[in-house]
């Protein structure tokens, strides 16, 4: 299956954010449409290339119809992967990996927790007298773009039905440079309440940190043109361990269009 992230452990991999993002947020209907799977540092800039292996699964919807997605193919920093959407409508590419685990050091734990808003596990493993570190992790991620003129399609607001995803609350491929995007967070199908999003532009080193509401809503402004990464990490305590760890990452592209 096509899509998701390999990851550099010699340079603290868990910073790396994955995301998709199509060559163009708007196309029409029998045009083939690329799509680039990579993680890395600075969004939108490809860094690391996806290993297919890597993929639990990954698919394409528009208009309500689903299809699996192929391996497409790998290059220097990216999986690519083209498409060809035979109807108008708002698309939603999606993957979610395979488990993976791995071991940090002190220091790594340190950063990492601070980078992703985890503030009650970093009290929770500094208060820890073993400061061992073992995850196993997987990641989860979508875009949108949009298909032809208007269809009627609200099936961007419908999840996928990954373990954990963002999913707007409104036309995530009509957004204007000065308006809001809200958006709701599930974890298996369920509103997930207190989860850390970060919303950040193309091209700037921060975002900005807000956490879903008890209904698992969240909303940001969007003060610029162009793509836009949205991101969050979940992370628990393995059952029965004091030293292993459990995470979910998710993200999600969309662009912004000039006011």
């Amino acid at each position: 299956m096509a899509f998701v992230a390999l990851f550099s452990l010699a340079c603290f991999s868990l910073a790396h954010d994955t995301w998709i993002l199509p060559d163009r947020p708007r196309a029409d209907a029998g045009k083939t449409v690329r799509l680039r799977a990579t993680s890395g540092m600075a969004f939108p800039r490809l860094e690391v290339a996806i290993a297919p292996d890597r993929i639990e699964r990954a698919g394409l919807r528009i208009g309500g119809s689903g299809t699996a997605l192929g391996e497409g193919t790998k290059g220097e920093k990216s999986l690519d992967l083209t498409v060809r959407p035979d109807r108008a409508g708002v698309a939603v590419a999606w993957l979610e990996s395979k488990p993976r685990s791995l071991d940090l050091k002190p220091e790594q734990v340190e950063e990492y927790l601070a980078e992703i808003g985890a503030e009650e596990i970093a009290r929770e493993w500094k208060a820890n007298a073993d400061k061992t570190w073992h995850e196993t992790y997987a990641k989860h991620a979508k875009t949108f773009f949009r298909v032809g003129a208007e269809s009627g399609d609200r099936s961007w607001g419908e999840p996928v039905g990954m373990a954990i995803e963002i999913v707007p609350e409104a036309d995530p491929t009509r957004l204007a440079a000065g308006q809001e995007l809200p958006a709701r967070v599930f974890k298996d199908g369920r509103p997930l309440a207190g989860f850390p999003v970060t919303a950040l532009a193309a091209d700037q080193k921060t975002g900005v940190l807000a956490r879903t509401d008890t209904e698992g809503r969240v909303r940001f402004r969007l003060d610029r043109a162009g793509w836009w990464l949205f991101k969050g990490t979940e992370i628990k305590r393995a059952p029965g361990s004091a030293s292993d760890w459990e995470s979910h990452f998710t993200t999600l592209t969309v662009f912004v269009g000039a006011p």
